[in-house]
């Protein structure tokens, strides 16, 4: 894995957008998981996209996927199998707290 090297940000830019523009970027930057607009714009200037960040209930489902296969591995009873995936749909419908 390449390991990256932060690097500090010294030279700044300001430029105006418009209401609609505005809304634009804030939709923009929501629909891929950027909280902060300069990171957004920053990615998109280096490779022309911008990276979808990863939530953290996604990374609990993930989790709880890779629990899912173990426990079929491990022949786990049906009803044990079936409250573990009520769980993640749970969890996938915004019940994780």
């Amino acid at each position: 894995m390449k390991s990256i090297e932060k690097q500090s940000k010294e030279t700044r830019i300001t430029f105006r957008l418009n209401k609609s523009e505005l809304e634009t970027l804030n939709a923009k930057m929501a629909e891929a998981g950027y909280k902060s607009a300069s990171a957004f714009i920053r990615d998109f200037v280096a490779s022309g996209q911008v990276k979808p960040k990863v939530t953290q209930d996604v990374v609990h489902i993930a989790r709880e996927l890779m629990n899912l296969a173990s426990m079929i591995n491990a022949d786990r009873p049906s009803c044990e199998l079936l409250m573990k995936v009520k769980y993640i749909a749970q969890i996938n419908l915004g019940g994780m707290q």
